[in-house]
């Protein structure tokens, strides 16, 4: 059975690994041969395939197939998907500012060295050079990406309020009011602090990592 999870595992890494390849080239394509401005249109579809997708690691934690933690992955995965789908995807207005080319590439590369590293580990192949990027990269690279989608979401702001998009007034069916330009407020203001509860937890990490190799 542990053969066979670490088989899936290391398949499921590797399909990612891929699709965030691809995605990664597709922008870099866009940059050399278009503009920025084409970016979310040409690598839009694959590299939403892709966020949606990592779901499963969400799964994976719940399941104890991995050992992580199930809040933190569904939160990094909601804050991400959110995004993507309902700013991005849905608010025509902001799919050609620079914020998405950003933040597209910002994720891509993070997770072209997060998702072989899992695989390699997994199967146990893993060298020290991609280990020491695992635990490296993300340095500037989750700062970056976490701007695009406060510039992103901040840009959305005046659009949703003049739509009123994904909002409910009361009275309706279901007894219950929504208003999404203030959830997305609420959001903008609570940003700072999620990430910085993610981004020191991934400081601690490298820490440990690196300050014991230090020590020996």
């Amino acid at each position: 059975m542990g053969k066979m999870v670490n088989a899936y595992i290391v398949a499921y890494n590797s399909l990612q690994s891929v699709l965030w390849a691809i995605s990664f080239a597709l922008i870099v394509n866009e940059l050399l041969g278009s503009s920025y401005k084409t970016v979310n249109q040409n690598v839009g579809p694959v590299l939403r395939t892709a966020q949606v997708l990592s779901v499963l690691e969400t799964a994976h934690a719940a399941l104890g197939l991995v050992r992580s933690s199930v809040g933190t992955n569904l939160l990094q995965w909601v804050a991400r998907t959110h995004v993507l789908v309902m700013v991005v995807y849905y608010i025509p207005e902001v799919q050609e500012h620079v914020a998405v080319t950003v933040m597209y590439t910002a994720w891509a590369l993070a997770e072209i060295v997060r998702y072989p590293w899992y695989a390699c580990s997994t199967a146990g192949v893993c060298p020290d050079w991609l280990t020491w990027l695992r635990y490296t990269a993300f340095i500037p690279l989750y700062p970056v990406g976490t701007l695009g989608e406060i510039v992103l979401v901040y840009l959305a702001l005046p659009i949703v309020k003049e739509r009123s998009l994904y909002s409910f007034t009361m009275p309706n069916l279901f007894n219950f009011g929504f208003d999404y330009y203030t959830f997305l407020i609420g959001a903008l203001c609570i940003y700072p602090f999620g990430w910085w509860s993610l981004y020191s937890y991934m400081l601690k990490s490298r820490n440990r990592k690196y300050g014991q190799k230090k020590q020996e």
